[in-house]
């Protein structure tokens, strides 16, 4: 079981849109995956269909509760859903000296008898409590980037906290990479990722997805793009994306 954490400090990257993307490619392929939403915003939850605000989901994991994974109508993909008890989670976990505050979905993971080869968290925009728990239990984090002015604040930060947390809490963790979401045809858009390809070398890449109408739709249908419309340009570039990351889990 390989369990990846998809991290970004910056909201609007198109993380949960790739979280369920990436999952639902591989559940295709015939790979069992688990999905964590992790997000107090519950968009992964949301995008397959199965927000409920009384379900069983991440908030009562981190609780330390018995909880279940729900299956989805996609093939070979399951969900912990988050909901909108969530956003009390952070404030609760460091209120609660009792029991370890950084290790709690390590340890259901650690007792999980599902047999999933994948476990994708969507983490919150954040790095707090919630994001340590998500990279603690993670043997590799990916970090999705939109091209813009800012493309690279806050990501010595978080490369740093992703290394505290292996310093601190696992130190199996890795980070697996960095790749464009939004990309467009643009000559701005070529003279970003040339910079970027030069200050990541291989941590970035080589696939990037494309700015795509139908992503936007998908969401609205609560369907994942690559069941959505299976030839979009995003769809295509999920599924080599998807390609490119298996090969660097060998």
């Amino acid at each position: 079981m390989k369990v990846i954490s998809f991290l970004n400090i910056k909201g609007g990257v198109a993380k949960t849109t790739s979280c369920v993307n990436i999952g639902a490619e591989l559940g295709r392929q015939g790979k069992r995956v688990l999905i964590i939403d992790l997000d107090p915003q519950s968009n992964s939850t949301k995008y397959l269909g199965l927000y409920y605000p009384n379900s069983l989901g991440s908030y009562h994991l981190l609780n330390g509760e018995d909880v279940s994974v729900t299956i989805t109508q996609y093939s070979n993909v399951w969900l912990i859903p988050a909901n909108i008890d969530l956003i009390a989670s952070e404030s609760e976990i460091l209120a609660d000296t009792k029991r370890a505050r950084e290790t709690r979905l390590k340890k259901w993971l650690d007792k999980s008898e599902e047999g999933f080869d994948y476990v994708l968290i969507d983490c919150p925009p954040s790095l707090g409590m919630i994001s340590i728990n998500a990279l603690a239990a993670s043997d590799y984090v990916l970090v999705p980037l939109k091209i813009d002015k800012f493309s690279l604040d806050g990501f010595e930060y978080l490369i740093d906290s992703v290394n505290s947390v292996r310093d601190e809490f696992n130190e199996k963790l890795e980070l697996l990479g960095v790749f464009i979401t939004m990309d467009r045809a643009t000559r701005i858009n070529r003279e970003v990722k040339e910079e970027l390809r030069e200050e990541l070398g291989n941590l970035l890449f080589k696939q990037s997805i494309r700015e795509n109408v139908d992503v936007i739709k998908s969401t609205f249908e609560s369907t994942p793009l690559i069941y959505f419309n299976n030839r979009a340009a995003a769809s295509k570039d999920y599924k080599s994306l998807v390609s490119e990351l298996l090969c660097r889990l060998i």
